[in-house]
C-alpha cells in the first residue's frame, strides 16, 4: 500500500523524465544514484512532495555507521519476508532520496513496495522531513564530520532535531550525550545502550573529543567508562545531566562464541535474548544494535532476527572483508573519507588485531574517487589518531592517493618511523611495495568512495601470493 498526495501536471512531466533518465543509465552502465531525483527537481521542485510514499517509512541517519546500519536493517526486514525499497546504491540527500522513491514507482507515482528502509544524511533533515515524515528514525551517533559541511556537531544537532516530527518514533542511541538529547518536541523515543565492556577506557578516547562539557550547562562531566571515543556513561558535576535509561540493554557479549545478549526492558519480565556477530569491534557491535532494535520496533521478533543472524545477515564485505591467501591474511577495512573518528576507529581496530601487520592507507577521498582538480581540507588528517599505528606490531605502512605527502608528515609527527613508511605514486605500486611475506596480515585501509579500488587492491595483493606460492 501507498499513501496518495495530490499530483500535477509538472510532477507527471517530471516521473516520465525521470523514469527515461533510469533507462538511458542502464543503457550505459552507469549508476548514477542521484541522477532521477536531480531531474525531477529541475522540472518539479516540490517532486518530493508529490510522489506517494511507502505505508512505512524509516530513516538511518548519523556521523558513523548509518550505511552499515541502513543495510543491516534492510537485510533482515528481506531475509524475514518483507519487501521495500532502499538507497544502498543510491544517495542519502534529498535527489538521492527522490531516486529512490522513483525506481519503486509506477509511472503515476503510486509505490510498488509498502516499506522503504532509508540512509538519510544529517543536514538533508531540511529539505526532507518536512516533506516525507519518517514512521521511525534511527539516529547512530553525532561526531565531528567532514570539515567544509558538517564539521560541527552542535550545528548538525541543531538541524536534525528541529525537523524532526513529534509523531515519529525514534531510535536513538543512549550512550551518546550528544544525539540522545535530540528532538525534545518528541516524546515518543526508545533508547539503546552497551552495558560495560573490557575494553572500555576510563575517558574519552582519542586526541579529539566531540564531548568535552556538559551540553546543556557547559559544566565538567565525569565518566563511568567510554566504549568508542566519548559514547559511554557519564553524569555533569554542575547540573546532574546524565545518559537517559535505555529500554534495550547490550548487558554482555562474548567474543569468542560471536554473540551479544539484549536486555528488552519494554515489557514485565525484562526478555534476554541472544544474538550472532561477525567480525568484532564496538563499531561493528553499535551498528548491529540499532538494526536490531529498530527490527524490533518494526514488529520482527527475536526469534526472526536471530534466525537472520545466524549465517544470512552480517556486516556487508565491502565495509570489512578478511580472506586467507596462503600463509597470508589480508583484510579491507572502510573508514570514512575527511572523518578524523571513522579513521581512528579504522585504526585502532587494526592495532588490536593479533600478529604482525603491514598497513596499506587510500584514505585520499579526492584521488581515488577519480576527482583529482579537487582539494581535501588536510586538516582533518590531525584529527586522527595515527598515533594508534605507532605499534611495535605495525611493521610497514605503504600510503598512496593525492594526500600520500601530507599523510607521511603526520606519521611523522606521530612519532612514526619512517624507514617502515613507503610513499607509492599508484596503488598498483603500493601493493608490490607490501612485504606481505614479513607479516602475518596486510590490511588496506580505504575511505568509502573508494571501495572498488581497495577491492581491486586486495585481489592484485592475493594474485601476487598465490604466484609467489606456485613458484616456491
Amino acid at each position: 500500500m501507498t499513501t496518495t498526495t495530490q499530483k500535477t501536471p509538472r510532477f507527471y512531466l517530471a516521473m516520465l523524465a525521470s523514469k527515461a533518465a533510469i533507462g538511458a543509465l542502464n543503457l550505459t552502465h552507469h549508476r548514477g544514484g542521484q541522477v532521477p531525483g536531480v531531474v525531477a527537481e529541475k522540472i518539479d521542485p516540490d517532486f518530493l512532495s508529490h510522489i506517494d510514499r511507502p505505508e512505512r517509512v524509516v530513516f538511518v541517519s548519523g556521523t558513523n555507521g548509518k550505511t552499515t546500519t541502513t543495510n543491516l536493517l534492510s537485510d533482515l526486514l528481506v531475509d524475514n519476508g518483507y519487501g521495500l525499497v532502499t538507497n544502498r546504491a543510491g544517495g542519502n540527500i534529498c535527489t538521492g532520496i527522490e531516486s529512490t522513491l522513483i525506481k519503486n514507482a509506477s509511472v503515476s507515482g503510486a509505490q510498488r513496495e509498502s516499506y522503504a528502509v532509508m540512509e538519510l544524511d544529517e543536514v538533508s533533515f531540511r529539505p526532507v522531513l518536512p516533506r516525507l515524515d519518517p514512521e521511525l528514525l534511527v539516529v547512530t551517533n553525532l561526531y565531528t564530520d567532514t570539515f567544509t559541511r558538517s564539521a560541527d556537531p552542535d550545528y548538525v544537532f541543531g538541524i536534525m532535531s528541529r525537523y524532526i516530527s513529534a509523531d515519529t518514533r525514534l531510535v536513538l542511541n543512549a550512550d551518546d550525550l550528544i544525539s540522545c538529547r535530540m528532538a525534545p518536541q518528541n516524546h515518543n523515543k526508545v533508547f539503546f545502550s552497551i552495558a560495560g565492556l573490557p575494553d572500555d577506557t576510563p575517558d574519552p578516547q582519542g586526541i579529539v573529543c566531540d564531548l568535552t562539557a556538559c551540553p546543556e550547562c557547559g559544566g565538567r562531566l565525569e565518566y563511568d567508562y567510554c566504549h568508542l571515543r566519548h559514547l559511554g556513561r557519564a553524569r555533569c558535576t554542575s547540573c546532574g545531566l546524565t545518559n537517559p535509561e535505555a529500554q534495550y540493554v547490550m548487558t554482555s557479549v562474548d567474543r569468542e562464541a560471536h554473540t551479544f545478549t539484549v536486555e528488552e526492558r519494554l515489557v514485565g519480565g525484562c526478555p534476554r535474548n541472544t544474538y550472532r556477530f561477525g567480525t568484532y569491534t564496538v563499531a561493528n557491535l553499535y551498528n548491529l544494535f540499532a538494526a536490531t532494535v529498530a527490527a524490533r520496533e518494526m514488529g520482527l521478533s527475536p526469534e526472526q532476527i536471530a534466525r537472520s543472524l545466524d549465517g544470512r545477515v552480517n556486516i556487508t564485505a565491502e565495509r570489512y572483508m578478511e580472506r586467507k591467501v596462503g600463509k597470508s591474511r589480508v583484510v579491507t577495512i572502510a573508514s570514512k573519507g575527511e572523518n578524523g573518528t571513522a579513521t581512528s576507529v579504522a585504526f585502532d581496530t587494526i592495532r588490536k588485531e593479533p600478529g604482525t601487520k603491514a598497513v596499506v592507507l587510500m584514505l585520499s577521498d579526492a584521488h581515488m574517487a577519480e576527482k583529482s582538480t579537487e582539494v581535501e581540507f588536510t586538516g582533518w588528517l590531525y584529527q586522527a589518531d595515527y598515533e594508534y599505528l605507532l605499534d611495535p606490531q605495525v611493521r610497514q605502512i605503504v600510503v598512496v592517493g593525492e594526500t600520500a605527502t601530507d599523510q607521511v608528515l603526520r606519521m611523522s609527527l606521530a612519532g612514526i618511523d619512517s624507514a617502515i613508511v613507503t610513499h607509492a605514486d599508484s596503488v598498483p605500486e603500493a601493493i608490490a611495495a607490501v612485504d606481505y611475506a614479513s607479516v602475518d596480515t596486510t590490511f588496506i585501509a580505504f575511505c568509502v568512495s573508494n571501495v572498488d579500488v581497495a577491492r581491486g587492491a586486495a585481489d592484485m595483493l592475493s594474485k601476487r601470493i598465490e604466484e609467489a606460492s606456485h613458484e616456491l
